[in-house]
């Protein structure tokens, strides 16, 4: 069993969502997702920090990108107009994605562990 880094209890064997220190369940606040003093501090994450947790969806929005996007430019014969709408179209995608990784740095997703009542 790992030890809590707050209170050393043998307990420790979650995570804090915004520091990663190991937590035990009465270290962390109710939805289980941030200890107490990230909680209390209200501490956010960094630009990199939110980069690394969203590997997965940065990767899909990419390819998506890349399917839709970006073969249109290479494409022989279209007026000059259709560059601009492609731009458009990327600047478009990328304001919904970057506000939906804002808001979720301040109020992460709710953990699944579901709690149990004994």
């Amino acid at each position: 069993m790992k030890q809590c880094e707050f209170c050393g209890s043998t307990f420790g064997e979650r995570n804090c969502y915004f520091c990663e220190k190991r937590c035990c369940t009465s270290c962390l606040v109710d939805d289980y997702s941030r200890c107490k003093q990230c909680f209390i501090q209200k501490r956010r994450l960094n630009a990199s920090q939110i980069l690394k947790k969203n590997k997965i969806l940065l990767g899909f929005i990419g390819f998506l990108w890349l399917y839709t996007v970006y073969p249109g430019p290479f494409i022989p014969g279209f007026e000059p107009m259709f560059y601009w709408i492609t731009l458009t179209a990327a600047v478009l995608i990328m304001i919904p994605i970057c506000l939906m990784l804002f808001f979720w740095s301040l109020n992460p997703p709710a953990s699944d562990i579901k709690k149990t009542k004994d």
